[in-house]
């Protein structure tokens, strides 16, 4: 999986804009979508979502998946690249501030509606967990890459797939 590194304050600032993250969380949840819909599902004009996508896919985070001919227009369908984002280079205060803003996301996704542990038939629907592990380096190398691999290997949409939405925070106390 590639990784794309956020340098300067310019691609924080595309990559860190509200309705971004809320497009951004779209393509994750659904394979492939047109700046129609992504309007029609976050309640905002057409010309703005198709702004938003071109600023997304000038970083790197959003590409053409395909067109299609309908009812005699061309319509353009994104999809999320499938890119790690990293913020290693942006400073401590912007990391800081970065992991904040994604970690908020999720939580209030998380607790945007009811979720139980487990549904009716036992199967997993969500979870919060924190701890401290105690790892050698070398395992603490083995777990990252195993994690690392296990989340690029499911990042793409299947049949009989269900999407499942994570932050993970690890590190050397």
């Amino acid at each position: 999986m590639k990784t794309l590194l956020l340098k300067t304050d310019k691609d924080l600032q595309i990559f860190m804009h509200p309705k971004r993250q809320q497009i951004l969380h779209l393509l994750s949840v659904n394979a492939s979508m047109t700046a129609k819909q992504i309007s029609d599902a976050l309640a905002m004009q057409p010309s703005s979502a198709k702004h938003h996508l071109l600023r997304l896919q000038e970083l790197g985070l959003v590409e053409v998946d395909h067109t299609e001919l309908i009812h005699g227009i061309t319509a353009t369908f994104y999809r999320k690249t499938l890119v790690t984002v990293s913020f290693a280079s942006l400073g401590a205060e912007k990391q800081k501030l970065v992991s904040d803003f994604i970690d908020k996301q999720v939580r209030d996704d998380l607790y945007a509606k009811p979720r139980t542990h487990t549904d009716e038939s036992g199967h997993f629907m969500a979870d919060q967990l924190s701890g401290v592990v105690h790892l050698s380096e070398k395992e603490a190398d083995q777990v990252y890459r195993l994690i690392r691999t296990f989340l690029a290997k499911h990042e793409k949409h299947g049949e009989g797939k269900k999407a499942y939405a994570y932050s993970l925070v690890a590190y050397h106390v």
